[in-house]
């Protein structure tokens, strides 16, 4: 046991100094385990706060946002070639909603909690996390932002697409070679964790490494 222990405090020892000759991993790692424990605060306050939530959520400047993608959604049907609608209501959901579709096909409607806040703002915290000029930054973050959004446009346009088509189960869970069940917000979620990770590493490569290049 006693042996053990010497292994662990030898190892832990190891990782601290790792942490302290590598600026590049220590700094970003500070700033993330920061950024990360406060998100991790406000979401626990949202989640609990239903009056609160809803507030947040329903702030002007997001439903705006949240219009703006939905009918975005809708004119690029329309510019597909696709005699597409969207509408308004107050019933299909626990609040009111757009919802989009194909003429002759049912419609899908997407939830103000769908825009994808937590995916936009863990993107937003890889890149101010990592060590870079700030030039860059500020140019990077609302393209990776906007990046993320076409592809929520593209997910509602693809799931009317797909209602006109004749899938029916679209929103349901599909069974994966019978062990894994998921369906198309789990696999637009995947999805949109691989093309956050591929601009992380872009953003890496092209500005953060030179930054610190030039500090070592």
């Amino acid at each position: 046991m006693q042996t053990f222990f010497s292994k662990l405090k030898t190892l832990f020892k190891d990782l601290i100094k790792f942490f302290n000759d590598n600026y590049l991993l220590k700094v970003f790692s500070i700033r993330m385990l920061i950024l990360m424990g406060s998100g991790a605060i406000v979401l626990f306050i949202l989640r609990n706060n239903d009056d609160l939530k809803f507030k947040v959520q329903h702030a002007q400047f997001v439903y705006d946002f949240y219009k703006i993608i939905m009918y975005s959604s809708y004119y690029f049907l329309k510019t597909i070639g696709y005699d597409a609608y969207i509408f308004y209501s107050e019933t299909i959901y626990k609040y009111g909603v757009y919802a989009i579709g194909i003429e002759g096909s049912g419609s899908v409607f997407m939830g103000i909690s769908c825009l994808g806040m937590s995916l936009m703002g863990g993107f937003a915290a890889l890149i101010v996390s990592f060590p870079g000029k700030l030039k860059h930054k500020l140019w990077f973050i609302p393209c990776g932002l906007i990046v993320i959004q076409l592809l929520n446009i593209l997910r509602m346009s693809t799931l009317a697409v797909l209602i006109h088509k004749g899938f029916k189960h679209t929103f349901n869970d599909y069974n994966l070679l019978g062990i894994l069940k998921f369906n198309h917000h789990d696999l637009f979620n995947f999805f949109i964790y691989i093309v956050i990770f591929g601009m992380f590493v872009f953003y890496v490569n092209k500005f953060g490494v030179k930054k610190y290049q030039e500090k070592t």
